[in-house]
């Protein structure tokens, strides 16, 4: 009975420590990092929330079965396509991060990668629109023109927030 005992202690306890490392899904920047380790981050769940915030606008536009399966064809397809120059955009960031900095030749390749995946995103955007039927991009435009709404509130709030803690520190110093 003391041996099924004790091994179900440590058992337990083996349990309940992979589970509190198993929580640890993303890394968090640690003192050495810095500040852009931080950004990198934040950058990192805009993207996840961006992402999130498309599929549940193509799930409001009640896509037909064939638009679906043509959005799903032109994404895969400018995926494809610029897949070899987002593999050489990261190399070169990473290069950015080991080594500091980038040669002047290598700066301009990065710009040069930059443009060429935004001209792509450009024109992947365009295709996908013109799969849309006029309601349907008009339902786009009514949801893009409330999402600046939010941002400008947002910035707005955020703006009387820091006004709000400049005038505190203010009141501080002076106390």
């Amino acid at each position: 009975m003391r041996k099924f005992l004790s091994s179900a202690v440590l058992l337990l306890g083996l349990a309940a420590s992979s589970a509190v490392f198993a929580q640890e899904t993303e890394p968090q920047p640690g003192p050495q990092d810095g500040p852009r380790a931080e950004r990198r981050l934040r950058r990192k769940g805009m993207r996840r929330h961006a992402r999130r915030d498309a599929r549940q606008a193509l799930r409001d536009l009640n896509l037909t079965e064939a638009q679906r399966e043509q959005m799903r064809a032109l994404r895969q397809s400018h995926r494809q396509k610029s897949q070899a120059q987002r593999a050489e955009l990261r190399q070169l960031m990473q290069a950015r991060r080991q080594g500091g900095t980038l040669t002047a030749e290598q700066q301009a390749r990065a710009l040069q990668l930059r443009e060429q995946l935004r001209s792509t995103r450009e024109q992947a955007r365009a295709e996908s629109l013109n799969l849309l039927t006029p309601e349907q991009r008009a339902q786009v435009g009514e949801a893009k023109q409330q999402r600046h709404q939010r941002r400008e509130e947002f910035r707005q709030r955020r703006q009387e927030r820091r006004q709000q803690r400049r005038e505190q520190r203010q009141q501080n110093q002076q106390q």
